[in-house]
């Protein structure tokens, strides 16, 4: 705030409520200058304000170390402390007299300057547009690299940056646009905590971000953001034996994803499979053959949370067959999306997605009758460099499976116990 020849920082207005309704006087006598000043032109008197009219003359001030007086109404008739006054005053500059200023909404009293004061404080910021850069390149570095660390060590540095976010988002000044584009950062933010809520079997946790994601995306005006939010709890719900939750997330993100993007496709092929997992055989085959037309566009692999890739939809229609009692079909999808991770180059390697497609085949191996080749194969799921959550409950799953379909065989035995004891390390 620069008024003549005063140079004072601009109060905040909740500093402003304290003045007016509390009685307090700002401690640089240069603030109380600056407003007697500002309303003196505002008002267009001819007779300059003081800071005594305004009731913040700091000489007449009492003695804070003295007892107060037993209500605002004892002094009464202190020089300069007329309530009345200094709210009229003070409500100005607060903007809850607006009615009070309507002679200077005439173009006679308008300023060119009062113009360039508008564009001035709309550009206004205390971001770093680097720092803004450097937030987008964590985000896409945190999604490309996900599955090279377990989930407890991605957990502290996500939510440090979320964090982050929200101390820029509340505590710093900043543009409409760089608002929309922390909303936006915040979003993919949440999205990433959310996924690895889902790998540690935080629950409660997956529902907060993704509802935090959601709404992050209406802020920020990019939709895509909460269709990847329902990416996260389609897959939540299902693995939870929910699937028609899935189905209602994964209907609900599809509404919102931009068409043909990255979010549309994964929700494509969640409302696939997720019609197979409450058995609607017809209404799966109607929604495979959207995700089959993606499919057919679509690189053989990708990198990180946010990638299509070819191999993810055949993984998920081994699940789908799975769920259907289509074994042999099954059996067919799950060897060719693990033929294909195996053969991922490291950048791409998907250690989740392989586990979940081996314990798919370990299924379809119970289903047809064979309990060796399903132990065998459940194993080698199990040695994943990653043994997150879902891979857990597709686990025990199978081992419900095989203990319903064997219960006689000593190696389905052995490998119940030996289950327990690794999930249970």
């Amino acid at each position: 705030m620069k008024l003549g020849w005063i140079d004072v920082r601009p109060p905040h207005r909740t500093r402003i409520g304290h003045w007016a309704k509390d009685g307090e006087i700002p401690r640089d006598p240069r603030v109380a200058q600056a407003l007697a000043y500002t309303f003196t032109r505002l008002c267009g008197l001819s007779q300059a304000l003081t800071p005594a009219d305004l009731g913040m003359d700091p000489s007449a001030a009492p003695d804070r170390s003295a007892e107060p007086p037993a209500s605002p109404a004892a002094t009464p008739g202190q020089a300069g402390d007329d309530p009345t006054k200094r709210r009229t005053a003070l409500t100005l500059i607060g903007g809850t007299a607006l009615s009070s200023l309507a002679p200077l909404m005439t173009p006679g009293a308008a300023s060119a300057d009062t113009a360039r004061a508008y564009t001035h404080h709309a550009t206004l910021t205390q971001l770093d547009p680097a720092g803004l850069t450097e937030l987008g390149e964590t985000i896409d570095r945190l999604g490309s690299t996900y599955s090279a660390k377990p989930p407890s060590e991605l957990w502290p540095t996500a939510a440090r940056h979320r964090h982050h976010v929200f101390t820029l988002q509340h505590g710093r000044r900043h543009t409409l646009s760089e608002a929309r584009e922390l909303a936006h950062h915040a979003g993919m933010l949440s999205v990433i905590l959310a996924w690895i809520a889902h790998d540690l079997g935080e629950n409660d946790l997956v529902h907060a971000y993704c509802d935090d994601a959601w709404t992050q995306s209406e802020q920020a005006g990019h939709p895509e953001v909460g269709a990847w939010a329902e990416d996260v709890r389609s897959t939540h719900a299902l693995y939870a034996n929910r699937p028609l939750d899935a189905l209602l997330a994964a209907t609900r993100g599809m509404a919102v994803a931009p068409r043909k993007g990255n979010a549309a496709v994964r929700l494509s092929a969640q409302i696939a499979r997720a019609h197979a997992r409450l058995g609607q055989a017809d209404d799966f085959e109607h929604a495979a053959v959207r995700a089959h037309n993606y499919q057919q566009q679509l690189p053989l692999h990708g990198a990180g949370l946010f990638a299509v890739d070819a191999v993810r939809i055949t993984s998920y229609d081994a699940s789908s067959y799975v769920w259907l009692g289509h074994a042999d079909r099954a059996r067919a999808a799950a060897e060719e999306a693990i033929g294909h991770y195996r053969s991922f180059p490291a950048p791409f390697r998907a250690p989740t997605r392989l586990a979940i497609a081996q314990l798919d085949l370990a299924l379809a191996h119970s289903a047809l009758g064979e309990p060796d080749a399903s132990i065998a194969t459940a194993r080698e799921a199990l040695d994943s460099s990653r043994l997150v959550d879902s891979i857990r409950g597709r686990a025990q799953q199978l081992d419900r499976t095989l203990r319903c379909h064997y219960p006689q065989d000593p190696e389905v035995a052995e490998f119940g116990e030996e289950l327990h004891a690794r999930l249970a390390a």
